[in-house]
């Protein structure tokens, strides 16, 4: 399987697999979740699904709308205080939840697939986070 197609399946899965990312994170780093305190989980879910549609495109393409807006989004993660040392487990649970909900289909190259995506829409955040960008 292929990320787009991976990535198709979470769009189209009726059970929500990114709220039960935002379980399985928070209980395996409890470290984040006084940055989740008060926060709208479905809503922050519905947010993170359509993230990934950005990091899949970003993962083929370099189009500098969705720089921008990688950018953009790591700006407003330093805004809110979201320390560095917390995307690599974000990173890695997200994949895991993900390939938890397509164990027929997944295989040690769709689990490097993610991850390069993701590390590189994150090193474009890093970006943002740092200031680096113009708006």
């Amino acid at each position: 399987m292929q990320l787009d197609e991976s990535l198709q399946r979470v769009l189209a899965h009726k059970e929500p697999i990114i709220r039960r990312f935002y379980d399985r994170f928070l209980s395996e780093c409890p470290e984040a979740e006084r940055l989740f305190a008060g926060v709208d989980l479905e809503k922050q879910s519905l947010m993170l699904t359509m993230a990934l549609i950005v990091v899949e495109a970003y993962s083929r393409d370099s189009y500098p709308a969705v720089e921008h807006y990688l950018h953009v989004l790591g700006d407003r993660h330093r805004e809110s205080g979201i320390p560095r040392e917390l995307f690599t487990p974000f990173r890695d649970c997200l994949i895991e939840t993900i390939r938890s909900s397509q164990p027929d289909d997944w295989d040690d190259e769709l689990t490097t697939a993610w991850q390069r995506a993701l590390d590189r829409a994150t090193e474009t955040m890093f970006q943002g986070y740092e200031g680096e960008f113009p708006f």
